[in-house]
């Protein structure tokens, strides 16, 4: 559904008072311990789907590939550039939001590319999973553990030639950001109904917690974790769906089973893994926030949160996609959805801002749980949290071309950031 052009001015006034309102909210003073693990980083090192992939399914022998317009429309240059988006992806914005660059694509750096970067890199492969099997029926991906085995080669191949000795790069290490978005993909491609949902719950995260205690032993201290997302509000779902555009509950069931179990193994993780902190965001509320204020109830907002960008016509068929083909719609972040199972550069945009701005956010939680006790928030619906910012950055609405600038008052120093959005 396009956004009429008689209502455009009233979104973006809509907007304008969003993000005043973020502006309000961040203005209030911070104490140290508030900020989101010190809020400074050396790195950002990425291990998911394509969800936050930049571009490493670009050089592998698969069908999804994200490489042709229109995808990219919005992002630097007006490019596509590998991102399942009309712009940048959620790593790209929290990237931003800490001052680095963007974690380039593993597969696409040449071996003296991988010498000199000590800022991060992004090694999310679109399709993959958490097991081994998944999403290889469309190709060549790179699941969790292959991930984590590109980030040990990284690790003895280049990492080391920078940083000469143990202490230095221990120290890196423990100073970089690791952001997990991955397991999604296991329930579309392994999933059936004759599985019990427990089961499969149980051995997926077992698989997903021995891949964090091998980045942990690598040396990895800080990690971000993404919860997966309501599979049942997605639009390849919702156009299918009986009355049409209503969520599919039974699906959605699945994942929070999986989300319940994920969050408790985090927290029970905390008496094992000595100095490590988890971030635990419930992507899942987020997203089901967009839509309204229960899953089956579309928002009211000016926003299409049901049907995608691309294709503009959407049959619901199970491989219908966004192709070099399809007619995309003429405002993409005027929607959540850029493809059937992506979102917008909009909706990514306004989750970084949940998660690193607000102290305020609809159906929004975080956890965070160390042994040291630094952060233990929990946040829904018109709740406060205090503990998921950092200050002194800027970030720009990609839609609007607007900044919002924290007050100098809740900063703990002079320095800011700009985004780069033109």
């Amino acid at each position: 559904m396009e956004l009429p052009s008689s209502l455009k001015p009233f979104f973006l006034l809509l907007f304008v008072s969003y993000l005043l309102n973020v502006s309000t909210i961040i203005s209030q003073s911070l104490k140290q311990e508030d900020v989101l693990f010190g809020g400074k980083f050396q790195a950002l090192y990425v291990i998911g789907d394509s969800l936050v992939d930049s571009g490493n399914n670009n050089y592998l022998p698969t069908k999804v590939k994200s490489n042709f317009a229109p995808y990219g429309s919005d992002f630097e240059g007006g490019k596509p550039t590998g991102r399942f988006s009309n712009g940048k992806t959620i790593a790209d914005y929290i990237a931003i939001y800490y001052g680095l660059p963007l974690a380039p694509a593993y597969m696409g750096l040449s071996e003296g590319q991988k010498n000199n970067i000590s800022t991060g890199i992004n090694y999310a492969s679109a399709s993959c999973g958490v097991f081994p099997a998944t999403g290889k029926q469309l190709g060549e991906c790179l699941s969790m553990d292959v991930q984590v085995n590109y980030f040990k080669e990284t690790i003895d191949k280049n990492l080391k030639k920078r940083f000469k000795t143990k202490p230095e790069l221990s120290k890196h290490l423990a100073k970089s950001l690791f952001m997990i978005a991955i397991g999604i993909n296991d329930y579309v491609f392994l999933y059936n109904k004759t599985i019990d949902p427990n089961e499969f719950a149980d051995k997926l995260l077992h698989e997903y917690m021995t891949q964090i205690q091998r980045l942990q032993r690598l040396g990895a201290r800080k990690f971000f974790i993404n919860n997966l997302k309501p599979l049942g509000c997605y639009p390849n779902t919702l156009a299918r769906n009986v009355p049409s555009g209503s969520c599919n509950e039974g699906a959605n069931l699945l994942i929070s089973i999986f989300n319940t179990k994920l969050r408790k193994a985090l927290a029970h993780f905390k008496e094992k893994l000595a100095y490590t902190s988890f971030l635990y965001s419930d992507y899942f509320k987020f997203m089901l926030g967009l839509r309204g204020p229960s899953s089956n109830q579309a928002s009211s907002n000016l926003m299409d949160t049901t049907s995608p960008c691309c294709p503009s016509v959407y049959d619901g068929g199970q491989y219908t996609s966004c192709t070099p083909d399809s007619i995309a719609c003429k405002v993409p972040d005027s929607h959540i959805f850029f493809d059937p199972f992506h979102p917008t550069q909009m909706a990514n945009f306004m989750y970084a801002i949940g998660c690193f701005q607000e102290r305020r956010v609809f159906l929004f939680f975080a956890i965070a749980v160390t042994p040291l006790h630094h952060l233990t928030v929990t946040s829904s619906r018109h709740h406060t949290i205090t503990s998921v910012q950092a200050c002194c950055h800027r970030i720009t609405s990609p839609l609007l071309k607007l900044t919002v600038t924290p007050s100098p008052h809740a900063c703990n120093s002079s320095s800011s950031f700009q985004s780069g959005e033109e």
